[in-house]
């Protein structure tokens, strides 16, 4: 496995096969995506996402199978009192690729015939960097908690894990009903 400091594969190796026989091609490497697909994605990393990849030609001329895992932490809000909380996550994915030529230059996920999802191809050099950014956001919990006892936030904003002691101030504007307007109304 040959390591890398970006998610670019060459596949014309794997291209240049003879039909009917099977080989493979793997790596492993570290990415920092670019800001771009961070935004994208609606991730915020606390580090570079560590990915490992292997491509299969299935013995068809433009038939491939790719399969790996993407790790890393991102930085999620908690849910009650929106601290950023380093968040793991470790994907692991299997799809099947073909090489189209003339179609377009990055990496397309597109549904097949089955309605199952197919990666395509028409270059032998593959950026894999946003299809491993996205895989690694897919699997992102929807929420997060800093700790089991979170306490949250008051209700003007203060974080009761930092101040629990604290009391909501008074407010000149008591919490009236709606209704009582309608007090001294007589039908």
């Amino acid at each position: 496995m040959a390591a890398r400091r970006d998610a670019t594969l060459n596949l014309a190796a794997l291209l240049r096969r003879a039909p009917g026989s099977v080989d493979d091609l793997s790596a492993d490497g570290e990415l920092a995506p670019d800001e771009e697909l961070l935004e994208d994605a609606g991730i915020r990393l606390a580090g570079p996402l560590h990915w490992s990849l292997n491509v299969t030609n299935t013995g068809g001329e433009d038939d491939f199978v790719v399969a790996g895992d993407v790790t890393g932490s991102a930085l999620m809000e908690c849910r009650r009192c929106l601290t950023d909380v380093p968040t793991a996550v470790d994907a692991s994915f299997i799809y099947p690729m073909v090489y189209r030529p003339g179609g377009a230059e990055e990496l397309e996920m597109i549904e097949d015939d089955e309605q199952d999802e197919l990666l395509v191809f028409s270059q032998p050099e593959i950026d894999f960097a946003g299809f491993l950014t996205q895989v690694f956001a897919i699997d992102l919990p929807l929420s997060v908690l800093c700790r089991e006892d979170c306490r949250g936030l008051s209700v003007d904003g203060v974080n009761l894990n930092e101040h629990p002691d604290h009391r909501p101030g008074d407010t000149h504007d008591e919490r009236r009903s709606p209704f009582d307007a309608l007090k001294d109304f007589e039908p």
